[in-house]
């Protein structure tokens, strides 16, 4: 649940009035350069300097809109964010989560930087993602906790896959692991695996590809999510 203590988020900041000129640029503006900047060069590049020489200022004028690098960091996530396209809920709970966290996925493949670092607060984009998650998983009748703790966890497996994706570490059902599970069966008595790896599409078997093994993730935790209870 949110806090409900009051934050120093940067969007609670924006109307604060600050001596000096007026300001002569938005906070979309100092978003789209921080975003510019990490998708070409990585989180390395960004600081109140590169970002002031992106948007063609000084670093001091920054401090008119932003308090440091953390506000910058949040600008980022929360322009990202905006990328989504949320269709309203169909109610088929598979296809409504899998739908948003494909987006999610292609996403961390158009800014790398995503899996690098966290937002401190989310904006107005971050909320709306969030209140479509919520509006997504009310068919299933959860309480308010459980529906935060199921959105962390999509989301979660979703940066876990993205980070080995992009890496090239092994997913988990490729790999020396899975291989090395495959030749140890034969060393003793273990039913259940021997059975889960003799099926068409087991572990380390060259059809099971990133897509389906993405999938199968998201639908353990819909089951976990969704499931019995």
């Amino acid at each position: 649940m949110p806090s409900a203590e009051p934050t120093n988020a940067l969007w609670l900041r924006a109307g604060d009035t600050k001596p000096g000129p007026r300001p002569g640029l938005s906070l979309d503006d100092i978003a789209a350069a921080c975003v510019r900047l990490a998708d070409g060069e990585g989180m390395r590049s960004l600081s109140m300097r590169r970002v002031a020489e992106e948007l063609g200022t000084g670093a001091a004028s920054l401090y008119r809109y932003v308090s440091g690098k953390d506000d910058l960091v949040d600008l980022m996530y929360d322009r990202v964010a905006g990328e989504y396209e949320l269709a309203p809920p169909t109610g088929d709970l598979r296809a409504d989560v899998l739908d948003i966290a494909e987006q999610a996925r292609a996403m961390h493949r158009r800014h790398g930087w995503l899996i690098e670092t966290n937002p401190r607060s989310l904006g107005p984009h971050g909320l709306r993602y969030l209140d479509h998650m919520v509006a997504v998983l009310a068919p299933v009748g959860l309480r308010p906790a459980e529906t935060m703790t199921g959105i962390a966890m999509l989301s979660g497996w979703v940066t876990v896959f993205a980070g080995q994706e992009a890496t090239g570490q092994p997913l988990p059902t490729q790999g020396e692991g899975a291989g090395h599970i495959a030749a140890m069966l034969g060393q003793g008595e273990y039913p259940h695996l021997a059975a889960l790896f003799t099926e068409p599409d087991a572990p380390g078997e060259p059809g099971v590809d990133n897509d389906a093994v993405f999938r199968a993730g998201i639908d353990a935790l819909l089951f976990g999510i969704a499931g019995p209870r």
